[in-house]
């Protein structure tokens, strides 16, 4: 079913629909008619697949979608782009993520899980060469995600699996300032670096406006440019993609980071997640 040889990344996790509903500002208990609405395939895998494959590498994802009318929906759009053989659940809808983005950018998510917690091990190939790996996914197919690949880049959105990560040696982590400070119970960022270093490599912590900070064997920031923001929905994915890449090409750490903030900030200015 999968050709590593024809694949430069594996990425594995979820597949929704996103909706967006673009306003002024949320206020609770109020009606509210959108500025502008949209609609596309997301979720983080999802997400970083589709920037990787448009960056002109050669993607296989691996996730779950019902057989319904989003699904065939999401289908048809990605394997325009990339290589997508879904499991497809019974019983059950593919997942859904309303999104309200006010005018300041900042917006406000509303998940239904749907077929994404079903993605079987079994759908996960014997041996990747690069793999994105979502945390969320159900434990079993995280472990074997890890167990298959030689090199694995870990997206720790969800913070309850760090104690699998714990015992694997992964690459790479990506996470953001607030999933690492609930994983440690400690403000201190040096210090909550310097403690998920003994379970990665390479660290790459992404701070919203403030940038990013990359820790390897050296300590890096890079500050965040000031654009005019329409849209922050993707912008952590746009970071996973961006340093994927650049690691894939063999960039020095420095050009990799400085794609990272190039291609988040052009993300950040579209309607768009991907």
């Amino acid at each position: 079913m999968f050709s590593k040889e024809k694949t430069d990344v594996f990425c594995i996790g979820k597949t929704n629909l996103d909706i967006f509903y673009y306003i002024d500002k949320i206020q609770i208990e109020e009606n509210h008619v959108a500025n502008n609405f949209a609609y596309f395939p997301g979720g983080k895998a999802t997400n970083v697949a589709i920037n990787l494959a448009n960056l002109g590498l050669k993607v296989t994802l691996i996730s779950t979608i019902a057989d319904d009318i989003f699904g065939r929906y999401i289908k048809e759009k990605l394997e325009n782009i990339l290589m997508f053989k879904p499991q497809i659940v019974k019983n059950e809808n593919t997942a859904l993520t309303s999104i309200v983005v006010e005018d300041s950018g900042a917006n406000t998510m509303f998940h239904n899980l749907g077929a994404n917690q079903f993605l079987s091990s079994q759908a996960i190939p014997d041996n990747m060469n690069f793999a994105f790996i979502q945390t969320g996914i159900p434990q079993e197919t995280l472990i074997k995600s890890l167990q298959s690949s030689k090199t694995a880049f870990v997206e720790l959105s969800e913070t309850s699996q760090f104690e699998i990560l714990k015992n694997f040696s992964a690459e790479y982590v990506s996470l953001n300032k607030d999933e690492l400070i609930k994983i440690f119970k400690e403000e201190n960022i040096e210090k909550n670096l310097a403690k998920l270093s003994h379970f990665a490599k390479h660290i790459v912590l992404k701070m919203g406006k403030e940038g990013i900070i990359y820790a390897g064997d050296t300590i890096i920031r890079k500050k965040a440019k000031s654009v005019k923001v329409i849209n922050t929905a993707g912008a952590g994915d746009a970071v996973s993609a961006a340093f994927i890449y650049g690691t894939i090409n063999g960039w020095e750490i420095e050009k990799t980071l400085d794609f990272c903030i190039e291609f988040a900030s052009e993300k950040i200015q579209s309607i768009y997640s991907t």
